[in-house]
């Protein structure tokens, strides 16, 4: 089983951090403001899904566990400390190709911990909306970057860091794999079906973000079209692809994020 939950062989350079700029919240959707259940995890697959209640099988909404050690085996021990303890459970019921459902979950109590955020804060995990249909956490972003300065965990460790959008060589060897980038859009393509934020002036070697129309009218009704973004540095995340040079899509724009203090380049 492919293990969504799973963050992909990851980073190898680190770069200066920096915080970056919230854009405007989308509108809360039905799917994240439904009600929550009870529910309790029954314990881990060997491939870390999470099985809940009856024999479910779920993952995470919003995260993507590492898959090197020691930073795995931390998460899921972080997990497997949570078994069998009551939760609450928000989600829809809608499967993926592997029979899990993305749910939020939180152990009650004063006050009640969401997992994602516990992970995340731990630097046991890091912020991936790409399997979700809509980002019902955009905090998480927030925390990932606090995580990212606290330098533990997997931010302790140069394969999670972000990877130099002009690092060529270094990308294409982690073609296949989730990471996080930064770098300055140097020209946006707008077509038909998609458009292109390009990074580099050699388009068979640079790295290029993909952008479907639909996700791009989602940015552009949040003021983050072509004047917010070109000549601006940037961070995006995704699984990389041998694309020309290479390449991700993107297919929420909260996974595209404005660096603060950046000015246009001239």
């Amino acid at each position: 089983m492919l293990l969504a939950l799973c963050f992909g062989p990851a980073l190898d350079i680190a770069i200066q951090e920096a915080i970056a700029q919230p854009l405007p919240a989308p509108r809360r959707t039905a799917v994240c403001i439904g009600e929550a259940r009870s529910d309790r995890l029954q314990g881990l697959t060997p491939e870390g899904d999470l099985i809940l209640g009856a024999g479910q099988l779920a993952r995470l909404a919003g995260i993507r566990l590492p898959d090197a050690p020691p930073h795995r085996e931390n998460a899921l021990s972080w997990l497997k400390a949570r078994s069998g303890e009551p939760a609450l459970v928000q989600g829809t019921d809608k499967h993926d190709r592997w029979d899990r459902i993305s749910m939020r979950i939180k152990s009650p109590g004063g006050p009640p911990l969401d997992w994602a955020h516990g992970l995340v804060e731990a630097s046991l995990a890091l912020v991936d909306a790409g399997l979700d249909s809509v980002f019902c956490q955009p905090e998480l972003l927030a925390l990932e970057a606090t995580a990212r300065e606290r330098r533990l965990g997997v931010w302790a460790d140069d394969r999670y860091k972000p990877l130099d959008a002009n690092q060529s060589e270094r990308l294409r060897e982690r073609v296949g794999s989730f990471v996080l980038v930064e770098g300055r859009v140097r020209s946006i393509g707008e077509r038909r079906q998609r458009v292109y934020l390009n990074f580099g002036g050699l388009w068979a070697e640079d790295f290029t973000i993909i952008i479907p129309r639909t996700t791009w009218k989602q940015m552009l009704d949040r003021g983050l079209g072509v004047e917010a973004l070109k000549g601006r540095r940037i961070r995006a995340r995704g699984i990389l692809q041998p694309w020309q040079g290479t390449a991700f899509s993107i297919g929420m724009p909260d996974m595209i994020e404005r660096l603060e203090g950046d000015r246009p380049a001239r």
